[in-house]
């Protein structure tokens, strides 16, 4: 009787299973792994986006990311050989770079239409590339700079670093593989099966018999897939963590949000070490190679505010900025401060003006004001980003007034 229970089980569960692909497409994600890199874009795919439409009534429309040969956000394949007429920049950095908007709304997107519209020399085309992969910090900017841009003949990096890249970059320390000079080599990808601990939307929770089920059934199952499909579109996602409810883990795991707290511990202290070291040591191979290279970081909403309606002083530090610029003044590199250019425009505003409620990244106006501080800065001769004689002076002059 027992076997004869045990199969009707399997038989119902191949039912539902079978059921679920006629309504399900098979369980992937638009990432895969990689030795080097830890992970990117899948080559020559697309993803289409609409997890911000339930909470986000203004945004209502999907839309696609499409990811070419090299796994970066273009839909067309970036050559290696680089033609005269072209100066080519590369934007590296996590969703925030990626865009979490239509592909033409992102920052490298506006940023290219902008400097071909004010380009005065008809033999040069501004070619700006989106390399902007989810969870990308520190660590992987240099190894995609050092061992994959580095062949496309990059004219200028734009560095973007976010609020949770320390964080990220601890994950990639553990297993991170170094050279003989203690630079970046390989960050392989963890054993999560195996790991005491999970990284989520929501923040890093312990690993238990019930999550490593949870992670098989969403890479194996067209049923589990497909009921996580439903729920993200009945209640949404939700990465809000504007209330600084950093989660209690193993004591031995590090916090996301840990540099944006205004007092930081040794382990903090050590992280942040860490990531600007890495920082340092791309700025300095970009030197030595003649690529030029700018610096900037993520502005978050909860480093201007400390509700929701935007009225209340902000709850999160703005530190981690002052040190990128710290760094920048070390290695005579320009740093575009993005938190002080965007601060008399965001202060007092609602979440929803400039970024999705009840989540993190910009929404479409968000990545409109960003994009225009970074052009200001990009054309701004001081800082010597461009290719000499792109801009004509006066052109330069009434753009950045």
């Amino acid at each position: 009787m027992l076997v004869v229970n045990f199969m009707l089980v399997i038989l119902l569960v191949s039912v539902v299973e079978f059921a679920s692909i006629l309504l399900r497409p098979k369980p992937s994600g638009n990432l895969v792994a990689h030795n080097r890199l830890n992970h990117m874009w899948k080559p020559n795919y697309s993803h289409t986006h609409s997890e911000w439409i339930n909470t986000n009534p203004e945004f209502p429309e999907p839309y696609i990311h499409y990811y070419n040969q090299q796994g970066w956000l273009e839909k067309y394949d970036i050559q290696k050989k680089k033609p005269k007429s072209i100066y080519r920049i590369f934007y590296i950095g996590d969703s925030f770079t990626e865009g979490t908007c239509p592909m033409n709304q992102s920052v490298s997107s506006i940023v290219e239409r902008r400097l071909n519209q004010l380009v005065e020399n008809d033999d040069l085309t501004f070619e700006v590339i989106n390399t902007g992969t989810c969870s990308y910090s520190p660590t992987l900017f240099y190894l995609l700079v050092r061992y994959v841009i580095m062949d496309y003949s990059p004219d200028l990096i734009v560095v973007n670093i976010d609020m949770t890249d320390d964080f990220d970059d601890w994950k990639y320390n553990q297993t991170l593989v170094r050279d003989n000079e203690g630079n970046p080599l390989f960050a392989p990808q963890r054993d999560i099966y195996n790991s005491s601990f999970i990284d989520t939307e929501n923040g890093l929770i312990k690993v238990t018999l019930l999550t490593r089920l949870q992670l098989f059934l969403s890479q194996y199952s067209y049923t589990y897939s497909l009921i996580e499909s439903v729920k993200r579109r009945v209640f949404g996602t939700n990465t809000n963590d504007g209330d600084v409810k950093f989660n209690k883990i193993a004591q031995d795991s590090y916090q996301r949000w840990a540099w944006c707290r205004s007092d930081w511990n040794n382990n903090t202290m050590n992280n942040v070490s860490n990531s600007i070291d890495i920082l340092r040591r791309l700025g300095i191979w970009c030197q030595q190679n003649k690529i030029k290279i700018l610096f900037t970081g993520v502005p978050h909403y909860w480093q201007y505010s400390g509700s929701a309606d935007g009225k209340r002083e902000a709850i999160w530090s703005s530190r981690p900025h002052y040190e990128f610029a710290d760094l920048a003044k070390e290695l005579a590199i320009p740093y575009l401060n993005s938190y002080e250019q965007l601060k008399p425009i965001i202060s007092g505003t609602p979440q929803t003006t400039f970024y999705y409620n009840n989540n993190m990244h910009f929404n479409p106006r968000g990545y409109a004001i960003w994009a225009e501080a970074h052009v200001r800065f990009l054309i701004s001769r001081a800082n010597e980003l461009l290719c000499e004689g792109c801009l004509t002076e006066e052109t330069t002059e009434q753009t950045v007034k």
